[in-house]
C-alpha cells in the first residue's frame, strides 16, 4: 500500500504533562496521542497474532497511567450476576491485583466516595464519573467500556495531580474504544476457543480454526472505532472496516478494495513521502510504518490520518506477505495545531523552547533581529554560546532550572546595551514538559520609558497637588467660616420667624390671659370684703377665748348677731368656690406663661425624646386665642412612639400651619388634627375647611419670602423654615389642596429607635 505513512520512532518514555498553552503544550499533547495510538495499535496487532487480552489491557493500562500521571488505575469486565447483582472481575489493574478478583459492584455499605462505589455509578449510569477536583486529596475518573451497543466493562482511573477534565476524558476515548474491543474480542476468542475444542473433538480442527481466525479478525476490526485493514502484498487485495470505510463517507461496496485503489486517495503532496517510509520498513530500517497524511473524501475533500502500520507475516526469504494497520481521524487535531500556530506567528513577542541544560529545541521569532544567534544556528545551540553577559546568563539559567523543577511561572527583567542604545527585555518561563520550558521574551523599552515619564508627570502631579491642596485648606477655612456664620444666621432667622409669630399671636395670649385675671382679680375683691365681714367676729372670739369667765353670754349673743348679719354661713359656703375658681385661673396663666416659655426658648442643640401629641397640645392652648373664634378643632390623637427632635422646633412647625389653617378660613369652618402611626414613621395632619391652594401656589409654597397675605401681615418665611425645620429632622412634609376644598398638610418624622 504506497499510502502508508511514517512518523517518528516511539519515545523511551510517554509525556505525561498533558499541559495547555502554547505551541510546545499542543505539540506536547499530539506526542502524547500518538504514544498512545501507537500503543493501541501495537496492542490490537498483538492481539491479532494471538496475544493474551490481559496482558494486552494490562499493557495499556501501564501506558495509560504513565501518560495521564495516574498512580493507580483498573480496567473490569462486568459480570452479570445469576438473581443477585452484577461484578466487576478485574483484568488489569495498578497496583495488581491478585488474578480472579471480582468487585461486587452494589455491595451495602460501602462509601460514596471509595473506588468501588464509583466504578458502580459508572456501570449504573453509562456515563463518566469524576470524583474530586483541581487541589483535592483524592481523585477519580471511570468511564464505561461499551461494544456494539452493550456495556461491557468499566475503566477506572484514581490520583491524578490536578484532577481530571473532560480533556482527559477526550484524550481517553481512542483508549477506551481500544479496551471495549479487546474486552469483545477476549470474549469472542474464548467462545472461539471452546468452539475449537469441540472442532478437535470431531476431527475438524483445522479448517475450523482458519475460518474461526477469520471470523475473530473481522469481529475485532469491526468492534473497534479506528479505522482498520488488512492489506495481502501478494495479492494486493485489502480488507478495511466500516470505520475506515465511514472515516471517508463511503459505505460497505462503494469502493474496490485494492492497494491501487488506497493509494489513488493519497493527496499528491504526501504520496512520496509515504511511499519511502513504506519502503524503509519493508526494508527493516524501521520497525513501524507511522505518518500523517491526507486522504481525499467522498465528497472531494480532504481528511487528515495517523497512520500506523507493520508486516505481521513474511515467507522464509523474508519478503513481506501481509501488513495490518490502523488509521485515526485527526482533522480536528490538525485544526487545532493551525489555529495554535497562526495564533503565535501573530505575537510579537520571542518564543524559545529549552531544555533544562539551555539547549534551544524550538523557536519564534517575527523578526530575525531579535535573535542573538543567526536563525539558521539557533536550533540546537545553547544558551552559554549566547554573547551576553555572564551575570544574566546565571540569572536565566537560575529561573529556568526552578521553573523546571518547580513548575512555577518565572519573570524576570533584564536590560541589554545595544547598538542602538540600552533596551530593557521582560522573560517569562514556564515549564512545558520535563526537563523543558517554555521563555517568552518581550521588548519592554517603551513600557520602561513611559514608566519613566509616568514619574516625571507625577512628581509634577504632585507638586501641582500639594499647591491644590494648599488652596483647597484655605478655601475650606473661609467656606467653613461661612457655614458657621450661614448656620448662625438660620438660627436668627428661626427665632426670629419664631418670635414674629409670637408677637403676631401677642394680642390674642394677652386676652387669653386677660380672662383668667379678670374673674382672679373679682374673686380677690370678694375675698376682701369676706375678710372686713368676718374680723368683727373674730375679734368677739378673741376676746371670748381671752376671758373665759367673763360675761360669756352677752359675748355669745353679740357673736350671733353678727353671724346673722353678715351672713357667715354664706360666707363659708362660698369662700371655697372663690379660693377654686382662683387657683383654675392662676394655673390657666401658668400654662400660657410656659408654653410662651418653651416656645419662645432657643433650642439646646441636642435632641429629645418627645411625645408629638403632648407638643400638639401645647402648641394649642398657645394658638388658641387664633383658632376659637373662627373654627372647631377636632382631634384624632393615636399612640404614638417617641420622636427624636428639637420640640421647640417641632412645636413651630405646629404654629405656622395652625396658624395658617385658621387664616385661611374666612367665616367659620373646621381645623382637624390626626396622629397616627405607619411603620417606622409618626404621622401628624392637619386639614382645614379653608380655602384651598391652586397648584401654582403649592409650587412655591416653601419658598421663603413667598406669601399670599396682605402686606405686614405676613413674612413669608413660616413655610420656608418649617420645610427646613421638618427636613433637618429626616422627614418629610406634603400638601393636598385644590381651591374651595381647603388644605391638608402631612407631616412624616421618623420614630425614635430605642
Amino acid at each position: 500500500m504506497a499510502s502508508l505513512p511514517q512518523g517518528p520512532a516511539p519515545a523511551s518514555r510517554a509525556p505525561s504533562g498533558m499541559t495547555t498553552g502554547g505551541e510546545s503544550s499542543a505539540e506536547e499533547k499530539l506526542r502524547a496521542s500518538h504514544a498512545l495510538l501507537r500503543a493501541i495499535s501495537e496492542a490490537q496487532a498483538d492481539f491479532i497474532q494471538g496475544g493474551e487480552p490481559r496482558e494486552l489491557l494490562q499493557r495499556l493500562l501501564t501506558v495509560v497511567l504513565e501518560l495521564t500521571g495516574s498512580t493507580s488505575g483498573v480496567i473490569g469486565e462486568v459480570l452479570a450476576g445469576a438473581g443477585g447483582p452484577p461484578s466487576l472481575r478485574l483484568l488489569a489493574s495498578f497496583p495488581r491485583e491478585e488474578d480472579g478478583t471480582t468487585w461486587e459492584l452494589h455491595a451495602p455499605g460501602q462509601e460514596p466516595g471509595e473506588p468501588r462505589a464509583l466504578v458502580g455509578a459508572v456501570f449504573s449510569t453509562g456515563a463518566p464519573v469524576l470524583s474530586g477536583g483541581p487541589g483535592a486529596r483524592h481523585t477519580f475518573l471511570g468511564l464505561p467500556l461499551e461494544c456494539g451497543g452493550e456495556r461491557v466493562g468499566v475503566v477506572g482511573l484514581a490520583q491524578r495531580p490536578g484532577g481530571y477534565d473532560t480533556g482527559v476524558i477526550d484524550f481517553l476515548l481512542p483508549f477506551v474504544h481500544a479496551c471495549g474491543g479487546l474486552l469483545t474480542g477476549g470474549r469472542q476468542e474464548q467462545r472461539r476457543r471452546r468452539a475449537e475444542q469441540e472442532m478437535r473433538q470431531t476431527q475438524e480442527a483445522s479448517a475450523e480454526r482458519v475460518r474461526l481466525l477469520a471470523e475473530r479478525l473481522r469481529l475485532v476490526m469491526e468492534s473497534v472505532q479506528d479505522g482498520l485493514w488488512d492489506l495481502d502484498m501478494i495479492t494486493g487485495r485489502l480488507f478495511a472496516n466500516r470505520a475506515w470505510l465511514g472515516m471517508l463517507g463511503y459505505a460497505e461496496d462503494e469502493l474496490e478494495q485494492t492497494q491501487a485503489t488506497w493509494a489513488g486517495l493519497c493527496h499528491p503532496e504526501d504520496a512520496e513521502e509515504a511511499e519511502r517510509l513504506v519502503q524503509e520498513h519493508l526494508k527493516g530500517i524501521t520497525p513501524l510504518i507511522e505518518n500523517q497524511q491526507r486522504l481525499r473524501r467522498k465528497d472531494g475533500g480532504w481528511t487528515w490520518v495517523l497512520t500506523r502500520a507493520r508486516v505481521v507475516a513474511r515467507d522464509e526469504q523474508g519478503r513481506p506477505l501481509r501488513m495490518v494497520g490502523t488509521n485515526v481521524d485527526i482533522t480536528a487535531q490538525k485544526r487545532t495545531e493551525e489555529r495554535l500556530r497562526a495564533l503565535i506567528r501573530t505575537l510579537p513577542d520571542l518564543v524559545l523552547r529549552q531544555s533544562a541544560d539551555g539547549t534551544y529545541l524550538d523557536y519564534h521569532a517575527s523578526r530575525a533581529e531579535d535573535l542573538a544567534i543567526p536563525p539558521e544556528q539557533i536550533i540546537g545551540s545553547n544558551m552559554r554560546q549566547t554573547p551576553f553577559p555572564a551575570p544574566l546568563l546565571d540569572k536565566m539559567f537560575m529561573h529556568l532550572g526552578r521553573a523546571i523543577r518547580e513548575g512555577t511561572l518565572e519573570v524576570f527583567d533584564y536590560a541589554l546595551d545595544l547598538p542602538g542604545g540600552r533596551e530593557y527585555f521582560e522573560a517569562r518561563i514556564l515549564r512545558s514538559g520535563q526537563d523543558e520550558a517554555v521563555s517568552i521574551i518581550r521588548n519592554i523599552t517603551d513600557r520602561k520609558q513611559s514608566e519613566v515619564r509616568l514619574l516625571q508627570q507625577e512628581e509634577e502631579l504632585r507638586r501641582h497637588r500639594d499647591s491644590l491642596e494648599e488652596l483647597v485648606r484655605n478655601r475650606s477655612e473661609k467656606l467653613l467660616k461661612a457655614t458657621i456664620e450661614l448656620e448662625e444666621q438660620q438660627a436668627q432667622l428661626i427665632q426670629a420667624e419664631k418670635m414674629a409669630s409670637l408677637g403676631q399671636m401677642a394680642a390674642g395670649v394677652a386676652h387669653e390671659i386677660n380672662n383668667p385675671v379678670s374673674y382672679v382679680m373679682s374673686n380677690l375683691g370678694t375675698l376682701d370684703q369676706y375678710v372686713s365681714s368676718l374680723t368683727p367676729l373674730l375679734q368677739l372670739q378673741r376676746e371670748l377665748l381671752s376671758n373665759p369667765g367673763g360675761a360669756n353670754a352677752e359675748l355669745l349673743e353679740r357673736m350671733g348677731e353678727l353671724w346673722k348679719q353678715e351672713e357667715v354661713d354664706y360666707l363659708l359656703s362660698d369662700m371655697p368656690e372663690l379660693i377654686e375658681e382662683s387657683l383654675a385661673g392662676t394655673r390657666r396663666i401658668k400654662e400660657i406663661a410656659q408654653s410662651l416659655r418653651s416656645f419662645a426658648r432657643e433650642d439646646t442643640g441636642e435632641p429629645q425624646l418627645v411625645d408629638v401629641n403632648t407638643e400638639l397640645a401645647s402648641t394649642l392652648k398657645i394658638v388658641w386665642n387664633e383658632l376659637k373664634y373662627k373654627c372647631e378643632v377636632k382631634r384624632d390623637f393615636g399612640p404614638l412612639p417617641p420622636v427624636s427632635c428639637h420640640p421647640t422646633q417641632i412645636s413651630q412647625v405646629f404654629t405656622n400651619l395652625l396658624v395658617n389653617a385658621a387664616q385661611a378660613i374666612e367665616t367659620r369652618g373646621e381645623i382637624r388634627i390626626r396622629t397616627r402611626q405607619e411603620g417606622n414613621e409618626v404621622v401628624v395632619e392637619i386639614a382645614d375647611t379653608g380655602k384651598g391652594m391652586t397648584q401654582e401656589t403649592i409650587s412655591k409654597l416653601f419658598t421663603p419670602f413667598f406669601t399670599t397675605k396682605p402686606r405686614g401681615q405676613g413674612t413669608g418665611l413660616g413655610l420656608s423654615v418649617s420645610y427646613g425645620i421638618i427636613a433637618r429632622h429626616k422627614g418629610r412634609i406634603d400638601v393636598q389642596s385644590q381651591p374651595g376644598q381647603g388644605s391638608t398638610f402631612t407631616i412624616r418624622l421618623p420614630s425614635a429607635q430605642r
